[in-house]
């Protein structure tokens, strides 16, 4: 069994206007580039992870042909909510409209075989949107990390709450470990050894550096094998060599798809 990993996504097939053609032309038809990328490496026994940012619909009936693209597409599928996902309304509503081989979490996980992955989409950890502001190409005038007293104030609110959703998730490893089963459904078990420890979120845990914060050290409490996050679009390519890699036994991957061009890449075998 091999794990890959593609975010962000932004599909928009039920959502008329929402293409992302004007972020320039690597987004012109992504979703064929994805498709086809897709089909080509991944196999229907593999597990492809897609933290966030899945679909551009404001509601499930809206996401739904978003939704069939990926159960198209080989492989068991875990998704984790973005911040552009308004049709998420609920994880239970989320879970009961997903097909066979696409499973949901939020704050929770789920065991496959030998692979336990846990997740919640975060927030901006306090100090890092600046440091990776430094990595984006921008086009024009770039856009200031700073913000109002009253905006660091409401985005700190919305952290912490993240970050108990985190200690939560980062609890349920042991026993998704130990039974094979679902943090949300005891039920799936398959008695299969839990080898990899795998936690996904939205918004990027760390910095391109890797400069250990306080969620970097609650991964490596919890023995995390991978990190895999997306969020952040218009990186200078060029500098991919400098963004992420393995800090203190933990990896840490970037999977936004203009990031990986429009690509799963392979995070681990299991």
């Amino acid at each position: 069994m091999r794990v890959f990993a593609l975010s962000d996504p932004h599909l928009a097939l039920g959502t008329p206007g929402k293409t992302m053609d004007r972020f320039g032309p690597q987004w012109v038809n992504h979703a064929d580039t994805m498709a086809r990328n897709w089909d080509e490496r991944v196999g229907d026994d593999d597990i492809v992870l897609v933290p966030g940012d899945i679909s551009w619909a404001r509601d499930l009936e809206g996401a739904a042909p978003d939704i069939a693209w990926l159960a198209e597409r080989p492989g068991t599928k875990v998704l984790l909510k973005g911040n552009h996902e308004h049709w998420w309304t609920s994880r239970n509503k989320v879970r009961a409209a997903l097909p066979e081989g696409l499973h949901a979490i939020e704050g929770d996980g789920v065991r496959l075989g030998a692979v336990s992955i846990v997740g919640t989409r975060m927030w901006d950890v306090p100090g890092l949107p600046a440091a990776w502001h430094g990595y984006i190409a921008w086009q024009g005038e770039p856009i200031s990390p700073e913000m109002s007293d009253e905006d660091e104030a409401a985005a700190l609110k919305v952290y912490t709450r993240e970050v108990g959703r985190l200690d939560r998730a980062l609890a349920a490893l042991d026993g998704l470990a130990d039974s094979g089963a679902t943090a949300g459904d005891p039920a799936g078990a398959d008695g299969a050894p839990g080898s990899v420890r795998i936690c996904l979120t939205h918004y990027p845990p760390v910095a391109p550096d890797l400069a250990p914060n306080e969620l970097t050290e609650r991964f490596e409490r919890a023995r995390v094998d991978h990190v895999v996050f997306g969020h952040i679009h218009a990186l200078d390519l060029s500098r991919r060599a400098e963004i992420c890699g393995q800090a203190r036994g933990v990896h840490y991957h970037l999977t936004a798809c203009d990031f990986i061009d429009f690509a799963p890449v392979l995070i681990c075998e299991a």
